[in-house]
């Protein structure tokens, strides 16, 4: 992996240099139980914000909107990450990034792939997956090793997350969950 000319690595790299130590402990610890909760295992820092990161990427096929801006600050908040920290990932700019970067931060054929295609097309989904977001969501796939069967299945519950998120129906999410996990033991 070379952060020089990955621009997602970069990008982390540089936010990473520029937290205390304070509050970077703050955010590995609030990033340790949205994993545990989220994946069922635990995750770096470095990881979730590659997420983050590669979330807006996969969301910005068609342009990033107002539902995924949502989505992306309230990810940020569940992790406690500062202002500013939240800043510098809203205003990264995705247009640099190709689908070949993302097998770059994340090995391809995990279950840590599965967990950041599926991250990344829930965001996409809260306004309805377009196209372009399809399509991207797709080739993101690819690039981590996924076979198109299993890039259906993540973007088929996807969407049903992001309906049952923007209906604040919990008793569905709380049911999805055990699906998400068993989703990403498929690898």
């Amino acid at each position: 992996m070379n952060a020089a000319t990955n621009p997602i690595l970069a990008s982390v790299q540089e936010l990473l240099d520029g937290l205390d130590d304070e509050t970077y402990r703050n955010v590995e610890l609030s990033v340790r139980d949205h994993a545990v909760h989220g994946l069922g295992a635990e995750i770096s820092v470095e990881t979730e914000l590659h997420l983050i990161l590669l979330s807006k990427y996969m969301a910005a096929a068609d342009g990033v909107s107002g539902a995924e801006v949502t989505g992306l600050k309230r990810l940020m908040d569940r992790h406690g990450l500062p202002e500013v920290a939240q800043r510098h990932l809203l205003e990264f700019d995705v247009s640099t990034v190709r689908p070949e970067h993302v097998a770059e931060v994340v090995q391809p054929h995990s279950s840590l792939a599965l967990y950041i295609l599926s991250g990344g097309t829930l965001l996409a989904a809260l306004d309805g997956l377009s196209g372009a977001e399809r399509t991207r969501v797709r080739e993101v796939g690819e690039q981590l090793g996924l076979s198109a069967e299993l890039i259906e299945v993540v973007l088929a519950e996807a969407c049903l997350t992001a309906a049952a998120l923007l209906k604040g129906d919990e008793a569905t999410i709380g049911l999805i969950r055990p699906l998400r996990h068993a989703i990403f033991r498929l690898i």
